[in-house]
């Protein structure tokens, strides 16, 4: 059996765009794929203290940590233990203020040193996780390439095509969840427009 990490970052439950259209992709699973859940904003995420600042330092440098450091740090080894030992993962990622919600930013910075999501040695840069990610992108208006260009105000997709390349994951699925504020049936029809999409990239899982 293999394992789908799910984070979402949205703190609107099923009202949330993002939410309704993973809640497709996770109906459409291989009964063969277990679902690990995290909800960015009810997770307990440390705060990025000088102590964490230090730890993660310390355990670059090889040097050894101090009780308060151990203690910091070990919040984040369990993070990133969740996170390299999925299979496969899946990310909800509403739109804010053109960008990606801080609880997910959080979220990357915690989990994000070189030694446990990533290398960099004389063959380059490595990542340490492996396998597909599907990331939803919900979106209050359309910020869909235009004119064979990426839209100037989409900061979402950029951002975390850098960022799950960087710790290794790929191939990677885009699904456009857009215009969820176009009238009262705006967002039933932005969500019912990518149901084919998330049904199609999630039962390709049963044969990654």
């Amino acid at each position: 059996m293999s394992t789908l990490l799910y984070i979402n970052a949205s703190p609107r439950g099923e009202a949330a765009a993002s939410t309704q259209a993973a809640t497709t992709f996770l109906q459409a699973l291989p009964a063969s794929v277990q679902v690990q859940q995290v909800n960015l904003f009810d997770a307990d995420l440390p705060e990025y203290t000088a102590v964490l600042a230090s730890a993660k330092q310390a355990t670059m440098m090889g040097a050894e940590l101090s009780d308060a450091q151990q203690e910091q740090w070990q919040h984040v080894t369990r993070l990133v233990e969740q996170f390299v030992n999925a299979d496969s993962y899946l990310f909800g990622v509403p739109m804010w203020n053109f960008s990606v919600p801080y609880k997910l930013k959080q979220y990357i910075d915690l989990i994000t040193h070189p030694g446990l999501t990533f290398v960099s040695d004389a063959q380059g840069i490595r990542g340490l996780s492996a396998g597909p990610a599907t990331v939803i992108y919900s979106r209050g208006g359309d910020y869909s390439p235009k004119d064979g260009k990426p839209d100037p105000f989409d900061f979402q997709s950029p951002y975390l095509n850098a960022w799950l390349g960087l710790v290794g994951l790929g191939p990677v699925t885009e699904v456009l969840v857009q215009a969820t504020l176009a009238g009262p049936d705006g967002l039933s029809k932005a969500v019912q427009g990518a149901e084919a999409e998330l049904a199609a990239a999630a039962q390709a899982l049963a044969s990654a």
